[in-house]
């Protein structure tokens, strides 16, 4: 499992290449020096992925986050990625932002939006 610290600290090579947090969540690091936060599980007997969001706008504890929806709804027999393109992006992430409310874990919200959430509640 990574660290906070440890993402930061890693540095682009003359490849792309994958650095693996677990349970298929890794982060992908290009050689420009682009991150971005990928999950990649099976489903019907096919390989896929799905695109989480980029570092640092999405930080470790968001992508874990993330990563677990995504497993939620593989577990209900849904696919991610493919429910992603169907309902579009901007629903998609919405979805993910309720399931962390109803969770009851708001931590790995971003402070803005957990702020928003809080307020709501009242």
């Amino acid at each position: 499992m990574l660290t906070e610290t440890e993402v930061e600290a890693i540095k682009p090579v003359r490849y792309a290449r994958k650095v693996w947090d677990g349970r298929g969540l890794y982060l992908l690091v290009t050689p420009k020096g682009g991150r971005c936060w990928q999950y990649a599980y099976r489903f019907a007997g096919k390989y896929k992925k799905l695109a989480l969001g980029s570092y640092p706008e999405v930080t470790l504890t968001w992508a874990r986050s993330r990563h677990e929806f995504a497993r939620s709804l593989l577990s209900q027999g849904v696919e991610p990625s493919a429910l992603k393109a169907t309902v579009g992006k901007g629903a998609f992430a919405a979805m993910m932002w309720e399931w962390e409310v109803a969770q009851g874990d708001m931590s790995a919200l971003p402070p803005s939006v957990a702020e928003a959430v809080r307020v709501l509640r009242l």
